[in-house]
């Protein structure tokens, strides 16, 4: 008998430091909770759940706002060209109005760039390997999206709509900040702002690049706001029209 008594008293121990062959399940999560402890817990869950609701209502708010800035300034006509389904039409709209006035930019402008760039080709590469609307180059996506604080991680990525508008429109913006204009800001756009500074430095090479690529987006801008321009002008004299009727 003292044998197995001593038997058994060795297998206590071994569980006990872990080293034996019958370990010990500790219970996770709330199991054995005090019940104002449990109360809290649902409370708490319910609360995260009305706060999440409210923040979907709230965004949801601002999209509808954003939308309706959009169809005011000719971008929601201008996006029908991207033959997206309707609904990505509405968000594609949406993202071009939010990103460009996060970015101090013109909406019309980042339509005319998109226009010039991929002409709302959600997926077109160029022979360089831009990618996406706006023609955003993967390492200059990666940089982008680093800086913004998330992580692009793989490169096909740029073809989503929303994340290649967010990215080419903040990435327009430091250049128009570092070249001190919208054209030359253009030039380091398409060129790269390594190339663009040699070109910029040299008056004859400056004066030919402008009259190409700058020259074109700046064209389409400008036509995109002559029709904003006439937009805004018909709404105004409707109603007048209607009380005269």
């Amino acid at each position: 008998m003292r044998g197995w008594t001593v038997a058994v008293a060795a297998a206590v121990v071994l569980v006990g430091t872990g080293a034996g062959a019958f370990p010990v399940q500790v219970p996770v999560g709330a199991q054995g909770e005090a019940p104002d402890v449990a109360a809290l817990r649902a409370e708490l869950a319910q609360k995260d759940a009305q706060l999440k609701a409210a923040l979907a209502r709230l965004q949801t708010y601002e999209d509808e706002a954003d939308y309706l800035r959009a169809e005011q300034m000719g971008v929601v006509e201008a996006v029908r060209a991207s033959g997206l389904p309707e609904r990505q039409q509405r968000r594609l709209a949406v993202s071009i109005v939010r990103e460009a006035e996060r970015n101090n930019l013109d909406p019309m402008l980042v339509v005319a760039l998109i226009r010039c760039e991929s002409s709302f080709n959600n997926y077109a590469v160029s022979g360089v390997g831009a990618m996406g609307l706006m023609q955003v180059m993967p390492d200059t996506g990666k940089y982008l999206a680093d800086k913004a604080g998330f992580k692009l991680g793989r490169q096909t990525n740029l073809f989503d709509f929303e994340t290649n508008v967010n990215l080419g429109t903040a990435y327009l913006a430091e250049l128009i900040g570092r070249f001190g204009s919208v054209e030359s800001a253009l030039v380091a756009y398409n060129a790269g702002p390594t190339t663009a500074r040699k070109i910029l430095a040299k008056k004859e090479n400056r004066v030919k690049f402008m009259a190409g690529y700058p020259a074109k987006v700046v064209k389409e801008f400008q036509k995109l706001k002559a029709q904003q321009e006439r937009a805004v002008t018909l709404r105004a004299t409707q109603p007048t029209e209607g009380r005269k009727g």
